[in-house]
């Protein structure tokens, strides 16, 4: 099957005219999610969460490109004219932290918290993949427009309406990567989460935890328990996960999803996707990764190589549930489900 998986560390970011592709849901007293409105497709950009307290706000994740997060600090300024004291990124993905800047020169001492591991990666091999995406992203964009033009799929067939929506938001997140997001400054996390750092503020607890890896070794969590609220980044991705192959960790990612479920939360900010209120699709997720876990592990101590293993474990019926029949979503699937996460939990179990 003809793969088009993009570079994991960069499934960006935002529109051609970002300002008003997001949607502002209030979820409890103070606190407010920023819910991106694109098509279902390869091109992605963050949600965020606004923490308003007393005296200061705590922002969950940036974006893909300074000019949405001045588009979402607009937002928040209509809501508050507190102060911006600290920026939660939930991981290093390009989506998550390129909007950093943004906050930075609006809030002057502004803080940003990551896992630690964020500060070795992103100057080393975080700056790498940031720079094989660039190279290979203006022939994506070029692939897409000519597609386009002559009504054909992506996997080469005849585009279904749903396939040109997809595709037509996917150049316009392509085309704006390439302007406004493709220059913007990493920024190092100020302060770092180990497992554990707890905010207070008033009678609002921000617990923010590191539960265990998944999307990637530096997956945080923001738990606000007095609300009943947990931001996940994108450990929880609607409607198709973003598996990276090398850098998720498939046999990890469902004891970190049963961590999160063990929170009882009723309100679910995923990294991408519309606000959850139960807790199912995450436990579709735990059984998904578990599975493709079990079964590749099988698979390698039955003596099968990459390719067998491939061919041997069984995600059909994970397809049909996540994917229906949306030929936006089977090939989103098969691009950033099947084939990188099989190939990651081949590599764990081959090294037990």
């Amino acid at each position: 099957m003809k793969t088009f998986l993009l570079a994991l560390a960069f499934p960006l970011v935002v529109t051609a005219q970002p300002a008003k592709n997001f949607k502002v849901e209030k979820l409890a007293d103070g606190v407010y999610a920023v819910i991106r409105q694109d098509a279902v497709g390869f091109m992605v950009d963050a949600n965020n969460v606004f923490i308003v307290n007393d005296n200061d706000v705590v922002v969950v994740d940036a974006n893909g490109a300074p000019g949405i997060t001045r588009e979402v600090i607009a937002a928040l300024k209509k809501i508050t004219s507190k102060p911006v004291r600290y920026v939660i990124n939930t991981h290093w993905h390009d989506d998550h932290i390129r909007g950093n800047n943004a906050y930075r020169d609006a809030y002057p001492c502004v803080e940003f918290i990551g896992q630690s591991t964020m500060r070795d990666y992103l100057p080393a091999q975080g700056a790498t993949n940031r720079k094989n995406f660039l190279a290979g992203a203006p022939q994506f964009l070029q692939t897409l427009k000519q597609l386009l033009a002559t009504g054909k799929s992506l996997t080469g067939g005849p585009l279904t309406d749903e396939e040109r929506i997809s595709m037509a938001s996917d150049t316009l997140l392509a085309g704006y990567v390439l302007s406004d997001g493709a220059n913007a400054e990493a920024i190092l996390p100020t302060i770092t989460v180990d497992d554990r750092l707890t905010l207070y503020r008033g009678n609002r607890v921000i617990d923010i935890r590191h539960l265990g890896s998944g999307h990637t070794s530096a997956d945080l969590v923001v738990h606000l328990p007095n609300e009943g609220i947990v931001i996940t980044g994108d450990l929880v991705v609607y409607p198709i996960p973003l598996v990276g192959n090398p850098q998720s960790h498939v046999a990890e990612w469902s004891p970190t999803l049963d961590k999160i479920i063990a929170l009882k939360a009723t309100t679910i900010v995923p990294g991408h996707g519309p606000v959850l209120h139960d807790d199912s699709y995450l436990k579709t997720l735990s059984e998904m990764f578990a599975s493709i876990s079990k079964q590749t592990k099988d698979a390698v101590a039955r003596g099968e190589t990459l390719e067998q293993a491939r061919k041997s474990v069984n995600l059909s019926d994970f397809k049909q549930r996540l994917a229906g029949e949306s030929p936006v979503r089977k090939l989103l699937f098969d691009n950033y489900v099947a084939g990188p996460s099989i190939g990651v939990a081949y590599s764990e179990a081959a090294k037990r």
